[in-house]
């Protein structure tokens, strides 16, 4: 009696072969939702800094507006301004300050703005400060 010819099949893939091919393109995937991930994550830190500088020249462009003489004196003032960033709210902290620099006799005649924006993201505070300065007419 001849012997059985062995059948071997070399068309497809064996399962350990499988699964190698699963685990390397796991660890690929993982890599890439990582990567979309820290830019998702990057993306609303600009945005957030953004809100935080628009907010704080609006607030700049208000006391430039003001005359000299209604400029308060020399003062500090806080107050949370809420601003919007992807459809959602953000609180960010407004300090205004107002600071006489030079006098002319006993009026002052030069004040320094200073607006400072704070807010929070991922327990990291922020600061953004806009200052300028005015000079009395």
């Amino acid at each position: 009696m001849p012997q059985p010819a062995l059948i071997r099949n070399n068309d497809g893939f064996t399962l350990v072969e499988l699964m190698v091919a699963v685990i390397i393109v796991a660890v690929g995937m993982f890599g890439v939702l990582q990567s979309i991930n820290m830019s998702l994550q990057y993306n609303l830190k600009n945005e957030l800094r953004n809100e935080g500088i628009r907010v704080g020249e609006k607030y700049m462009a208000d006391l430039r507006g003001k005359t000299f003489d209604l400029l308060s004196t020399p003062g500090y003032t806080s107050f949370v301004e809420v601003g919007k960033v992807r459809g959602g709210a953000k609180n960010y902290v407004v300090e205004r300050a107002v600071q006489n620099l030079a006098y002319n006799g006993l009026q002052p005649s030069t004040k320094q703005l200073t607006i400072t924006v704070k807010w929070s993201y991922r327990n990291m505070t922020t600061v953004n400060r806009v200052v300028s300065v005015v000079a009395r007419p």
